[in-house]
């Protein structure tokens, strides 16, 4: 009885350090959120180009570099922008000092086609998604607009490509940009011997019962 009660006691305290370990790992996330409408657009009152206002550095302070997207949008009833982001042949996003574990953005296209996108990580990590749309005669989905991609990469996601079926000058449109980090704590030298001591007890623990067993058969 008594050693059973040291087995159960021990059984405890394992259980509070595997809860403590978890705690400690689990990390903090942190959001990103983009929706591209805290930046004004001049609209030319003879029409313009989209080319007008081009975007690369702006949320660089969010750790993002944007490569040949253009700042498109209106102004809603209420006064506030309705804004997206227009992507050319080459759209890239770039993601700086630090990267996502989680990137999900909403969709669209010109001209109703397909969006093929190709996300990369560290590690050689990659993903490669399309939305529906048009996409040749063998592979003709109907369009849908509004089409949330989410990648997700345990290793960091370094930069997202984007492109479409027909390759013409402009045709992703990207908007509500969302990414998130998972930011780990460096453990100390103390934390790393913790596993061993875990089997340590683990395995004294099977001895202690086995002798408890042959004593109480024999």
């Amino acid at each position: 009885m008594r050693t059973s009660t040291h087995f159960g006691l021990s059984v405890h305290y394992l259980h509070v350090i595997l809860i403590g370990l978890f705690v400690i790992f689990s990390g903090n996330a942190t959001a990103v959120a983009i929706d591209f409408d805290d930046i004004d657009v001049y609209h030319d009152p003879e029409g313009g180009c989209f080319c007008d206002h081009p975007l690369t550095t702006e949320y660089l302070d969010k750790g993002l570099l944007i490569s040949d997207g253009y700042l498109v949008g209106e102004k809603r009833a209420d006064g506030t922008n309705d804004n997206s982001l227009l992507g050319s042949l080459f759209l890239t996003f770039t993601f700086v000092d630090n990267f996502p574990t989680q990137v999900s953005m909403i969709i669209n296209a010109v001209y109703d086609q397909a969006v093929f996108l190709d996300a990369y990580g560290n590690k050689g990590w990659s993903d490669h998604k399309k939305t529906s749309g048009y996409a040749g005669p063998f592979d003709d989905t109907p369009y849908r607009s509004n089409q949330r991609v989410t990648f997700y990469a345990a290793e960091g996601i370094t930069n997202i490509t984007f492109g479409t079926f027909y390759g013409l000058r402009v045709g992703p449109i990207v908007d509500n940009l969302h990414y998130s980090y998972l930011k780990l704590p460096e453990p100390s030298p103390a934390l790393l011997l913790l596993p061993c001591l875990l089997l340590a007890i683990t395995r004294r623990q099977k001895t202690i019962h086995a002798s408890c067993r042959e004593s109480n058969v024999s």
